[in-house]
């Protein structure tokens, strides 16, 4: 295991929970808008899904 620079337990605890809360944020995050954008591509039938994707040229 890694060692902290800062020798401050209770500050270490609340970093790594800072950490993981951020990190888990980021997926719920991440998730919704890969919902949305499924959302518009299959129920809303616009083209915000093709838009998103890289053009072929």
């Amino acid at each position: 295991m890694p060692r902290s620079v800062f020798p401050n337990l209770p500050l270490q605890k609340l970093l790594k929970t800072l950490h993981e809360w951020l990190a888990n944020a980021g997926y719920y995050l991440i998730g919704l808008h890969t919902l949305a954008a499924l959302w518009h591509h299959y129920r809303r039938r616009d083209n915000t899904l093709i838009r998103m994707l890289p053009s072929r040229k």
